[in-house]
């Protein structure tokens, strides 16, 4: 079969054990059916330095509930990321470069930012599906 290279990537992504697969590469690999010159490794350095500055905000102790308030007052009051109320429905709210470039994005692509950032940090987190909502 000859799959583009975001396809060929996403298959071999999604083809290994669970605890290997790396959620925002494997979205990435989506995003770059989209936009085929994407440069994953610039999204994924741009998580990785997210994930650095909340490093460097977080107290010694690292109490679930610190982390939780230090990671939410750096994605969503410091940097601005938020739901895209004025339009969900935009094609570029699904894929994971526009929504760290644009920061703003759908529940469930902002909480891959979220939990991608999370377990930069060695926190473990979950996505929950909820009606309507992941």
């Amino acid at each position: 079969m000859d799959f583009t290279s975001g396809r060929q990537g996403f298959y071999t992504e999604i083809n290994q054990p669970d605890d290997q697969i790396h959620l925002a590469k494997a979205a990435l690999y989506i995003a770059q059916e989209e936009y085929p010159d994407l440069a994953i490794d610039d999204y994924l350095n741009a998580l990785d330095v997210m994930a650095s500055d909340v490093e460097e905000r977080l107290p010694e102790q690292r109490y679930p509930l610190r982390v939780i308030k230090t990671l939410n007052q750096y994605l969503y009051d410091d940097l601005g990321y938020s739901g895209n109320r004025s339009d969900y429905y935009d094609p570029g709210n699904s894929f994971l470069n526009q929504v760290i470039d644009r920061r703003t994005g759908i529940p469930i692509t902002l909480s891959v930012v979220y939990l991608e950032v999370a377990r930069r940090l060695d926190f473990p987190m979950v996505g929950i599906g909820m009606p309507g909502h992941f």
